[in-house]
């Protein structure tokens, strides 16, 4: 397993995907906009399924759909400590997370979307504003093999 700066990962609303029954397709976009620090990873997103009994059930499709210009786009699979999901306190729910890295000399904006696609056919769409600022010595001094925690 990968893992990021704490901070860097962050769970977004709907992200854990519930389970539900089959429905006709549809799609809902999410912009949002995030600093991160060049040349180190951070985490856009974690989604998983969990169904009504507490499992994992089958996890969602992760589908680039703009790539960065500026880094890429990786798709992590791995499972989230217990304790994270309220409901479900023991479960540790396999998921997947999604992380930017930019270029290490890069500084500037940067833009990336993706879709989400559940088992029961809904699709988020995530469009993500990306401003690229410089290393400060704290960055620099972290950890470097912290790359994706889910």
């Amino acid at each position: 397993m990968v893992r990021p700066n704490r901070p860097a990962v962050s769970v977004l609303a709907g992200a854990l995907l519930m389970s539900a029954p089959p429905a006709l397709a549809q799609t809902n976009t999410a912009h949002r906009s995030t600093d991160v620090v060049a040349g180190k990873p951070h985490g856009l997103g974690v989604y998983g399924n969990v169904q009504k009994d507490c499992t994992s059930g089958p996890l969602p499709t992760v589908r680039v759909v703009t790539p960065p210009k500026h880094g890429e786009l990786n798709v992590h699979s791995g499972k989230l400590k217990a304790g994270r999901i309220s409901r479900c306190p023991k479960l540790e729910a396999t998921a997947q997370g999604v992380f930017y890295k930019p270029n290490p000399s890069y500084k500037g904006a940067d833009e990336v979307s993706y879709e989400v696609k559940s088992a029961s056919g809904k699709i988020e769409r995530h469009a993500v504003r990306i401003t690229v600022k410089e290393a400060t010595p704290a960055d620099v001094t972290s950890n470097p093999d912290a790359d994706a925690e889910l």
